[in-house]
């Protein structure tokens, strides 16, 4: 499906919880010399205007990492990622996960992304056109993400890491990104991968499935992987109102979002990532 583009939703709740820990997942690989890989397979635009119409239609940014812009003692690791945005909320702009993975990497780094929407790729084309000192070597796809990331692994650096994050229009999707994170971890055993979900009332029995088959399939290969499970819930799933994207978007931010929170599932999870992670769910569960 090419319908979903992610103007609509830049810099809500969800955003929050990938983008911090993403963060986090660079600043640990950071930490060595060493290069590595990143793999960014839905990449989209890389960078957002919240003054767009489709922004300002959903008000989700307002709701989300606006309202974070000028707070006070939040918990470190959500403090680095609110610190990082503000340079870009002061031009009313949103960093999707490219620019933050191209901030963050350095020059014996390769960045890899991945987008098939016509319109996406254009627009990220042009954001990753910055040339800066330091910048890791970008490549960019214009092919399907799930083939180009089994047909990319292991990297020849063999550190680095994964960022998966699927529109989940499909029903496939859930089944497609269990195959695949199972398949590429299989040969990439040391790879951190993240994978983030929507929490959807009607889709938990493919949401579990999906969880259960990585899980089990990673912890056949090495039993003591370290696997993080972060879920950061936002409304009541027993009172949250569905609807479809295309209600959602008529309604101009009237109807509630169609999410009720998100999960970012890793695999090889950096040392303190579900620890510092679980404060920043925290954080922001009070905070809404």
């Amino acid at each position: 499906m090419l319908s979903y583009q992610h103007i609509f939703h830049a810099g809500n709740h969800a955003d929050l919880l990938k983008h911090s820990v993403l963060i986090q997942v660079l600043e640990a690989l950071n930490k060595k010399e060493k290069p590595y890989t990143f793999f960014d397979t839905h990449a989209a635009s890389g960078l957002y205007d919240l003054k767009d119409n489709r922004s300002l239609k959903t008000g989700e940014a307002t709701k989300g990492i606006v309202q974070f812009a000028d707070k006070a003692d939040m918990p470190q690791a959500f403090a680095d990622y609110v610190t990082f945005v503000q340079k870009y909320l002061k031009d009313s702009l949103y960093p999707g996960s490219p620019e933050i993975e191209r901030s963050f990497m350095r020059k014996q780094d390769t960045l890899i992304l991945s987008e098939l929407h016509p319109q996406e790729i254009e627009n990220l084309r042009h954001n990753m056109k910055k040339s800066e000192d330091g910048q890791p070597e970008i490549q960019i796809h214009n092919r399907n993400s799930w083939e180009m990331l089994k047909a990319l692994t292991p990297p020849a650096t063999k550190r680095g890491a994964a960022l998966i994050d699927p529109s989940y229009e499909e029903a496939s999707d859930y089944t497609i990104a269990a195959d695949t994170i199972c398949a590429v971890h299989k040969k990439w055993s040391n790879g951190i991968i993240m994978l983030w979900y929507p929490l959807l009332a009607h889709r938990q029995s493919e949401i579990g499935g999906m969880i259960n088959q990585i899980t089990n399939e990673a912890r056949s290969q090495n039993a003591n992987i370290e696997i993080a499970d972060l879920r950061l819930q936002v409304f009541d799933k027993n009172e949250h109102k569905e609807v479809s994207l295309e209600e959602f978007r008529a309604s101009e931010g009237k109807n509630p979002p169609r999410l009720y929170g998100s999960g970012m599932l890793v695999l090889n999870a950096p040392w303190m990532l579900k620890e510092n992670t679980q404060e920043t769910i925290d954080y922001i569960k009070n905070a809404f």
